[in-house]
């Protein structure tokens, strides 16, 4: 099978997945994205390994899923708890274990777990104020920006992908990632605007700037997401995360991109309101 059949084909069941699960409610997209946050810190601790760090891997999976399940109770408005609280308190946990480790590269391996669960847990926990956006008035289940958040991410790919690989001649980042194009970027950015305007037909609540505003946010930060996951496999001596996803690697390597934009897109719709 040719490699763009496999993307293509696997492509389209993982946003099958995705999106039934976010469709079919907020116990089907806790539970998905629950998993995803594990695996996908998983997969980040193992990937360091090849560089002879040894990171708390159990740990920190399990107090990125703390995090994930606090926000998910907090944000449902099943418990009323201190997040920011809770969440530093946890973190001072990892220090204090590598104590009894005995393991070389201590501070390395302090630094890269706690990274992971900044990196991958905090970001899609983000993802329970997307679809609970009255929060903490109510806990109305609303998916509508988090489905717009995911098409977006997806159509900015693969315009980048298409137009970068017709047009692309001037580098965006060659030093990181010798394929990318400003071609790709400027092409990838104006079919998400397309979709945006598109899918505002479906979702008339959310004003036209505000799509546009959103479509760009994502293309930027999506873009710097992929950008910082290529620098670290290319620090560590990788080309994937991982062999989840054949044509596309590992789970991180498909969430590299909305890892970096889900921050960016809380921050817009704090401030918009």
């Amino acid at each position: 099978m040719k490699e763009i059949q496999k993307r293509s084909i696997s492509g389209l069941l993982f946003a099958t997945v995705i999106l039934g699960a976010i469709v079919l409610g907020p116990w089907s997209f806790a539970l998905l994205f629950g998993l995803f946050s594990v695996f996908i810190l998983r997969e980040f601790y193992k990937l360091s390994k090849t560089a002879g760090i040894s990171p708390q891997n159990n740990l920190g999976m399990v107090i990125g899923g703390l995090i994930y399940l606090l926000t998910f109770l907090n944000a449902k408005g099943i418990v009323q708890i201190n997040l920011i609280g809770i969440s530093l308190c946890l973190l001072f946990v990892v220090p204090a274990v590598e104590l009894f480790r005995a393991r070389k590269n201590s501070l390395e391996n302090i630094v890269v777990t706690l990274f992971g669960i900044f990196y991958v847990a905090f970001p899609i926990s983000l993802f329970h104020f997307f679809v609970f956006p009255d929060f903490p008035l109510e806990d109305k289940y609303d998916p509508s920006l988090l489905i717009f958040l995911f098409v977006l991410i997806w159509t900015y790919d693969s315009g980048a992908y298409l137009f970068g690989v017709t047009f692309g001649r001037h580098r965006l980042f060659e030093r990181i990632s010798p394929k990318k194009s400003w071609e790709g970027f400027f092409g990838g950015w104006f079919l998400a605007v397309v979709i945006a305007f598109g899918m505002n037909q479906l979702f008339p609540s959310f004003e036209v700037w505000f799509v546009i505003l959103l479509a760009t946010i994502v293309t930027i930060a999506g873009t710097f997401g992929d950008l910082i996951e290529s620098m670290i496999k290319r620090n560590w001596g990788l080309k994937d995360s991982g062999k989840f996803m054949p044509g596309h690697g590992g789970l991180l390597d498909r969430f590299d991109s909305i890892l970096f934009a889900s921050p960016f897109v809380y921050l817009l719709i704090h401030f918009w309101g």
